[in-house]
């Protein structure tokens, strides 16, 4: 007996099964990108559209210059999609793309490989370097979150490593990671270290330790970590590990290579620590840094709010700058910070602790005086740990809405803060 004939709908696949979309989808599903595309394409649209609405219609602060350099207007799209996530750091990140480090001591303050690759991917596809620095940023933030997902859901389970996604990419501050700035770059590299030295991967752990240590300076701390987890595996003894041990001091070569960079440039390998006092930083005990952000906090912007809730004094120039200038917003997320920490501590494996416990505490031992807990709200949306830690507080549907939602409203009021050139962190 000799088998049935085969249909024609048997025989061939589906027409729509052979489009690029359908190839892209089922990648996508396979892949376990669906989610961390669906957050980043939905975090993007609330950043990039409050950016180029607020750069249309709102009144904005004069652009800032600073060591004889600026950058110049852009036009058409371009002026409403990058040029108003490029202000503040991004500047000096295009100023170092385009002139090198050469060009003002000042900008040693800003480690290289997030600059070094604006000029890069500037330089091969013939666009501007703020441009670079934008898809670079962005892309690196769509694959940190696939790879925040992995590591979440391999530890926390599905549900978690969801609930994490959303808190990250729409904490009020998260609009960094689609700007001109490293805190992609940063996240990726830390979460790859992770991941990896978890999957036993320990040399690509140690590079990826290595290129977030070449991105910012604390990206070192990443050792400690690594260290707890090779222990951890191996034990106590050294007689019983294996060779790669070597690989959790692979993160060193990060600040060597800058070192050596500086050295070269102007005979002086420590000048990014003096480039740090242009920001009017200086040392002090944590609690010193906290009484001094309190001595210098005003709420006369809350209380002209409250006097005349209208839609013209909450975008009013002396609201505005009040809630930027005054120490409103570090305050209130480094004491939020605090419990998250302490969480951390107890519910989460030690290395998921030590690494943004050490990531707080450092900015504290050296305050601002301009702001004392300047970049504090920033430096948060690096601490991942942090949001796994609110991830596994909000596990009941209304808890997690009620924490979601106001944080997508401040995301896109601070997005609109940045993008008109005021302070935010």
């Amino acid at each position: 007996m000799t088998a049935e004939p085969a249909t024609i709908d048997d025989a061939r696949p589906r027409s729509r099964d052979r489009t690029p979309l359908h190839a892209l989808r089922r990648v996508a599903r396979e892949q376990e990108l669906q989610l961390p595309a669906l957050v980043f394409t939905l975090h993007w649209i609330v950043v990039a559209g409050v950016a180029a609405v607020v750069t249309r219609y709102a009144n904005r602060q004069p652009n800032v210059e600073a060591v004889g350099w600026r950058l110049p207007d852009l036009d058409g799209w371009r002026e409403l999609f990058v040029q108003p996530l490029r202000n503040w750091d991004g500047f000096w990140y295009a100023l170092i793309a385009i002139e090198g480090y050469d060009y003002h001591p000042a900008s040693t303050a800003f480690w290289p490989l997030y600059p070094w690759s604006m000029r890069a991917v500037a330089s091969l596809f013939a666009i501007r370097v703020e441009l670079a620095g934008l898809l670079l940023a962005n892309l690196a933030f769509f694959l940190a979150l696939v790879v925040f997902q992995r590591l979440v859901k391999r530890e926390w389970g599905v549900a978690v490593a969801n609930r994490a996604l959303w808190l990250l990419a729409f904490f009020p501050t998260a609009f960094y990671f689609s700007a001109v700035y490293s805190e992609s770059f940063f996240l990726l590299f830390s979460l790859l270290a992770f991941y990896w030295a978890a999957g036993g991967k320990w040399w690509l752990a140690g590079l990826a330790g290595a290129l977030a240590a070449l991105t910012r300076n604390v990206g070192v701390l990443l050792i400690v970590p690594l260290a707890i987890i090779f222990v951890d595996r191996y034990g106590y003894n050294p007689r019983g590990w294996p060779r790669t041990w070597l690989a959790v001091g692979v993160p060193v070569a990060g600040p060597l290579i800058y070192l050596s960079v500086l050295w070269r440039t102007y005979r002086d390998p420590l000048l990014t620590l003096d480039a740090q006092k242009g920001w009017a930083r200086e040392e002090a005990m944590p609690w010193t840094t906290f009484q001094m952000a309190f001595d210098q906090s005003d709420f006369n912007w809350l209380r002209d709010l409250l006097a005349s809730p209208t839609w013209s004094t909450l975008t009013s120039h002396s609201v505005r700058f009040g809630f930027a200038e005054h120490e409103t917003l570090d305050i209130a997320f480094a004491l939020l910070a605090i419990p998250l920490l302490i969480y951390c501590l107890v519910k989460l494996p030690l290395q998921y602790a030590v690494f943004p416990i050490m990531l707080y505490v450092l900015p504290l031992f050296s305050p601002s005086t301009i702001h004392p807990l300047m970049s504090m709200s920033r430096f948060l949306i690096v601490m991942f740990p942090l949001f796994i830690a609110l991830a596994l507080l909000t596990r009941r549907q209304i808890t997690f809405t009620l924490v979601l939602v106001p944080s997508i409203v401040l995301l896109s009021i601070l997005t609109a803060q940045f993008s008109t050139w005021y302070w935010v962190a």
